[in-house]
């Protein structure tokens, strides 16, 4: 049994187990080498073994337990070589605080970061997230980072800033991964988050630098030809464990890959059809029909081949489907892709033959989810243009994501429905981007984005959607009061009284042009708020019941009444004299029919 050890031993044996040498540790730890030196030598005495290497084998069981990077993406498959850049990543987040991999797409980066931060567990007690940001658009980078971390919305904090209080002092590591298109938000975000928590470390994936100061990058190329044949013949050996290859063949194959994995798993994929040669052959075709492009460096060129000649490869509904999965921003279902692709039953067989042809991944979950890579997502929306269906599928795409998102509202009270609201959210926000104007279905999902992005607590965003859908709305007198009424509500913890205050008369203003007569016209407004907001002292917690009295929600069974009602659970005004908005009792007919509505209810004063 070893004797007690200090924690700066702990942190010591730590990490020897990540291979890092005596200066890399000093770094890590800001000490001096000569006393890692007397660490390790204390460490051998205690454990009573011969050499550091010994030490680094009782480090996993030994050290203190390490922190759980959370999201790391799995994979069913083993990882192939690297070894040299694994090191080299490990010691450049010994020696700085923000590391980028850098290199073009299909290269590997994401797989390299993932294992990396598993690695290096011990490294971070505290833990860390890992950061999907190829769906995310400009403007929410913060919030895709908070919800990898589960931090929630505060009424007053930046959501940088949240994140930040979550990763706090500790030592902690923050992957953000496929930065490019959000390059210099990203950056700003990284800069913020390591100004505020001393302990984070910053591993980003990206096809340039963040040109943050204090910034390493590490290059990461193709693989060499020995890995890149070894990463051939495992998946070869995957898609038909009767794969058998000359090697001469398979490393001139790998050769004509230029080395870059994505690339050698697609070749591979084909391996069990085609047999080595008919893959080298296959490819030399293809790679003479594109030769003439001109876009991009040469390793572009090749990645570019091969997925042509992998989509060459498919049949005629193969390559419809495949192309029209590229509308999708993120994950989809088996619903998501039925709605754009065709029958449930056809699409089912075709999304596992793309699955089985490296095209298309599987995500396993509590629901069975699929997602192109980056770098395919975008050759197939290539293809969707070149097929003159773009304006098609996008149409499809949007009328699933506000028939997803009505269904969600009806959901509000199922423990999952923040799960599912994630999962799909960058492909609604994305099909209303991309709606082009106003629209019964453009009103549609803008008006059910707002109700779930304020139940899910992203008042900003729902605040911005609420405007959205009263500039789309068909009906627009009465269906602007209503959202511009729930723009207030929404809008209530992150802007000031008078904002909310004047959104309110234009909702009760628009309301009286409609035809109403009811209790909430602007006179009624403007005294209520005298009599209950004018109070300095009352405000803060009589503030919620000024803009927000009305009819009770307690056994409404509508959308928004399910929203307001998972608001308030979690609102810090709960139990204190909150009530219901005066919409939130109308059903969807109501508040979007053709008809427009008699008027504001009556409130209660």
């Amino acid at each position: 049994m070893a004797e007690r050890i200090s924690g700066r031993e702990a942190e010591v044996l730590a990490a020897l187990g990540s291979r890092l040498s005596n200066a890399q540790i000093a770094n890590r730890l800001h000490v001096s080498v000569r006393t890692v030196e007397s660490h390790v030598s204390s460490l051998l005495r205690k454990y009573g073994v011969a050499d550091r290497w010994a030490l680094a084998e009782l480090a996993r069981s030994e050290a203190p337990e390490p922190g759980r990077v959370i999201g790391l993406p799995a994979s069913a498959t083993t990882f192939v070589g690297r070894d040299a850049e694994r090191a080299d990543v490990l010691a450049a987040l010994a020696d700085a605080r923000l590391v980028t991999l850098l290199g073009p797409g299909g290269v590997g980066k994401t797989r390299l970061a993932a294992v990396v931060a598993a690695d290096a567990g011990a490294l971070f007690p505290s833990g860390g997230a890992f950061v999907d940001l190829v769906p995310v658009r400009d403007g929410f980078v913060a919030r895709a980072a908070a919800t990898a971390l589960g931090v929630t919305e505060g009424s007053h904090q930046p959501l940088a800033d949240a994140v930040a209080a979550r990763l706090g002092t500790g030592r902690s590591l923050l992957l953000l991964d496929n930065c490019e298109h959000v390059i210099d938000e990203a950056a700003g975000f990284a800069e913020r988050i390591l100004a505020a928590c001393p302990g984070t470390r910053v591993l980003v994936t990206s096809r340039e630098r963040l040109g943050v100061p204090g910034e390493r990058s590490v290059p990461i190329s193709p693989l060499p030809g020995s890995d890149a044949e070894a990463l051939f013949h495992d998946r070869a050996l995957a898609a038909d464990p009767r794969f058998v290859a000359d090697p001469a063949v398979v490393a001139g194959l790998c050769a004509r890959l230029d080395g870059i994995p994505l690339a050698i798993e697609l070749a591979a994929a084909r391996g069990a059809s085609l047999g080595a040669t008919g893959l080298l052959a296959a490819l030399e075709d293809a790679l003479r029909l594109l030769s003439g492009g001109r876009g991009g460096d040469e390793r572009h060129r090749s990645l570019r081949a091969v997925l042509s000649w992998s989509h060459d490869l498919l049949d005629d509904e193969e390559k419809a489907l495949f192309r029209r999965l590229g509308v999708f921003a993120g994950a989809f279902d088996m619903d998501a892709a039925a709605a754009v692709g065709g029958d449930r039953a056809g699409v089912a067989d075709l999304l596992g033959r793309l699955v089985d042809k490296s095209l298309v991944v599987h995500l396993r979950g509590r629901v069975s989810r699929w997602r192109l890579l980056e770098t395919v997502r975008v050759f197939a929306r290539a293809q969707l243009s070149a097929a003159g269906e773009e304006d098609e599928i996008e149409a499809r795409h949007l009328r699933w994501a506000a028939a997803a998102a009505s269904g969600l509202e009806k959901r509000l009270g199922d423990p999952e429905w923040r799960e599912d609201f994630d999962a799909m959210a960058a492909d609604l926000r994305s099909a209303l981007a991309a709606s082009g104007g106003p629209g019964e279905v453009t009103h549609r999902l803008a008006a059910a984005l707002a109700h779930l992005t304020f139940a899910r607590r992203h008042l900003l965003e729902s605040f911005a959607h609420y405007r959205t859908a009263a500039a789309m709305a068909p009906h627009a007198v009465a269906a602007a009061a209503d959202l511009r009424a729930g723009a207030g509500c929404a809008h209530v913890s992150t802007t000031s009284n008078q904002q909310v205050f004047e959104l309110l008369l234009e909702a009760a203003e628009q309301a009286r042009r409609a035809g109403g007569t009811g209790a909430a016209g602007p006179s009624t407004w403007r005294a209520r708020w005298r009599r209950r907001a004018g109070s300095r002292r009352r405000s803060r917690k009589r503030f919620p019941v000024t803009v927000c009295s009305g009819c009770s929600t307690t056994r409404s069974t509508t959308p928004m009444a399910a929203t307001i009602r998972s608001w308030r659970r979690a609102s810090p005004w709960h139990g204190r004299g909150w009530t219901d908005p005066p919409w939130a009792h109308r059903t969807p007919t109501a508040r979007r029919g053709p008809s427009p509505p008699p008027g504001p209810p009556r409130t209660r004063c």
